[in-house]
């Protein structure tokens, strides 16, 4: 055996150098297998799967994109929706503007009519609207309206109002009384004005021409026929008319000078109790004059505009004709949405203190179910 080793002995003794470098050559190739197989072979792995990974995610973003897109497609097609049917609710509903409108083209309908309004008094809200402490998306006012006249006269009135009347406006408590002897005829009514900041400002159907003159917020009594409230451009002027009117005791003319004045400063104090005295004034001087009916509407109007003074409940009292001594027959009626003291006191020929008297009432607020006692 050594015969044949010895050969090989010698050849790498010979040729040792090339020997080493194709020792190393076979290390190196040997290395660098292992080298790929351990670490290139994993990495090249793991990018074919991420790869495929995000292929995946790709296809699943498109997917999720096309649903998006055909879900904000009918998102807006119901937004749309909902816009065209809010525009057509809002519709219904009156501006603050055509609502002044239409108070005030009630007092061209009384002149057109011969007609004289007593009262138009705003009303509280029948009830708490839902949202406080939000911006309503609608708001409802109730006005209380007197008007005298002979019956044909009224019913011409009454038909006016309900021509022009909008589905924002809403008559209510429609009564028409006959007068007493040598007394008008009487027609009470409660309107319901339903006005919204949505409101489109167009012009609305059957409702009279705009007029500058704002509609008032407290009691407005018009003594006499065929009498419009005037615009007031000059107040200095309208100040100088009260005054002499005042001096006169032409009471009638001093009420109509005082709602001039208000609708031009509706927050005006001193004009307030003017007009409380100007009412109770001009009761006095239609109960002196031996019209004592006439004197009470002018006693509850100023209980109505200033209640608990003094004045004008004993001037009620004393108009009042004394308890009979045998026992009365008492009504129960039931308060219905809309009603009012005084509607309803007028409804039974009885007044608004009786009413309160009889209930035990402090003021004139009443709500719906509310039993009340009539005397």
């Amino acid at each position: 055996m050594n015969q044949y080793l010895e050969p090989v002995l010698d050849y790498v003794r010979e040729r040792w150098i090339l020997v080493l470098a194709v020792l190393l050559t076979v290390l190196l190739l040997v290395g660098y297998v292992l080298f790929t197989l351990n670490a290139l072979l994993p990495r090249w792995r793991l990018r074919t799967d991420l790869v495929g990974q995000a292929a995946t995610a790709e296809a699943v973003y498109n997917n999720r994109t096309q649903a998006e897109q055909g879900t904000t497609g009918q998102l807006a097609q119901q937004i749309a929706a909902a816009e065209a049917e809010f525009d057509q609710k809002t519709n219904l509903f009156l501006t603050e503007q055509q609502a002044a409108q239409f108070l005030a083209g009630l007092y061209d309908s009384a002149a057109s009519t011969g007609v004289s309004i007593v009262v138009l008094q705003a009303m509280p809200r029948p009830q708490a609207l839902p949202g406080d402490g939000q911006k309503s998306v609608f708001d409802v006012r109730q006005f209380h309206l007197v008007v005298e006249g002979s019956m044909a006269q009224l019913t011409s009135f009454a038909s006016r109002i309900e021509v022009t009347a909008v589905p924002g406006i809403v008559l209510q408590n429609l009564l028409l009384s006959p007068g007493e002897v040598d007394l008008p005829d009487v027609l009470s009514l409660d309107l319901l004005l339903v006005t919204s900041p949505y409101a489109a400002d167009e012009p609305v159907a059957n409702l009279p021409p705009s007029t500058p003159v704002p509609p008032p917020v407290t009691a407005t009594p018009l003594p006499t026929p065929n009498t419009a409230v005037p615009p007031t451009p000059d107040t200095a002027a309208l100040l100088a008319q009260l005054d002499q009117a005042w001096q006169q005791q032409n009471w009638p003319e001093v009420i109509n000078l005082i709602n001039g004045t208000l609708q031009e400063d509706p927050t005006n104090a001193a004009m307030v109790e003017k007009l409380y005295a100007a009412y109770v004034n001009y009761g006095y001087q239609l109960a002196g004059s031996g019209n004592p009916s006439a004197a009470m509407i002018q006693f509850e109007t100023a209980v109505g505009l200033i209640p608990g003074r003094g004045e004008a409940e004993l001037a009620l009292q004393s108009l009042r004709p004394p308890t009979a001594t045998a026992t009365a027959e008492v009504t129960l009626y039931t308060v219905q949405r809309g009603d009012t003291l005084y509607s309803i006191a007028r409804r039974y020929g009885s007044t608004v203190d009786a009413v309160k008297a009889a209930n035990g009432l402090t003021s004139n607020n009443i709500n719906p179910g509310q039993q009340l006692i009539i005397p």
